[in-house]
């Protein structure tokens, strides 16, 4: 005859064992998400911004490299700049990662200044609702050109957001890809909102580093980014007008 067993557990561990389950769920996942994203995750950050624009980069982190020591960190923080008198001329309110030749590792205070730099970013885009990181590439084949949008794999906002702002790009560059790329590893994509992640062109390649060094191409560039951000804007609008009672 089978006998029956009964756990007992005392009221005052409940707690310990739930908080115990926790921390196995984490690490059972932690290859996916490091607890440093976890932790900003759960903190409550107001949302003050409509679009938080990110120039890749910055300070003792000068990004891709062109001919003749030039860096991707200027450039594409001259195309976050202009972008953002373009957007708050058209009434959004506009938050920028950083705004000078820094980056923003003092926001977060574990890690190397790499891993401090990436979280204090991500920090800073879930202060918003929408996200756009503005990037550079480089490659060892100096054939590879054009520009590539990413956004966070499996997110249908992200996808239509990557979309329209690759429609806007197209008329204003080269693509390397037609269409945008889904990615989970990316850890800026990860934050709450909607984010892409654009690829300008690569400073590796010698027509793509001659556009970049051309103001009036980056000033195009800027137009197109901010166009791609209005329009989904607008479909982003509809569909909430849409769903609502």
């Amino acid at each position: 005859m089978s006998r029956l067993y009964i756990l007992v557990i005392p009221r005052n561990s409940v707690w310990f064992l739930l908080a115990a389950l926790g921390i196995v769920v984490l690490l059972s996942m932690y290859h996916h998400y490091p607890f440093g994203l976890y932790a900003l995750s759960l903190v409550h950050q107001e949302v003050i911004y409509d679009i938080m624009l990110d120039p890749g980069h910055g300070g003792i982190d000068s990004g891709a490299v062109g001919a003749g020591d030039i860096y991707e960190k200027h450039y594409v923080l001259d195309i976050a700049l202009q972008m953002a008198e373009l957007l708050e001329a058209e009434g959004l309110r506009v938050g920028l990662t950083r705004d000078t030749d820094r980056d923003v590792s003092h926001l977060v205070s574990e890690g190397t200044r790499h891993r401090r730099d990436l979280l204090g970013r991500f920090k800073l885009m879930n202060q918003a609702h929408l996200g756009m990181s503005v990037h550079a590439n480089a490659a060892k084949d100096a054939g590879e050109s054009g520009a590539i949008v990413f956004y966070m794999k499996d997110r249908y906002a992200g996808q239509i957001y990557a979309q329209l702002v690759l429609e806007e790009l197209e008329k204003v560059q080269v693509l390397n890809e037609a269409a945008p790329i889904p990615r989970s590893t990316l850890l800026l994509l990860k934050a709450r909102p909607p984010v892409v992640l654009v690829e300008i062109g690569f400073m590796s390649n010698p027509t793509d580093l001659a556009k970049l060094g051309d103001p009036q191409f980056r000033t195009a560039v800027a137009r197109a980014l901010c166009q791609g951000i209005l329009n989904y804007w607008e479909w982003a609008s509809g569909e909430q007008s849409e769903t609502s009672p």
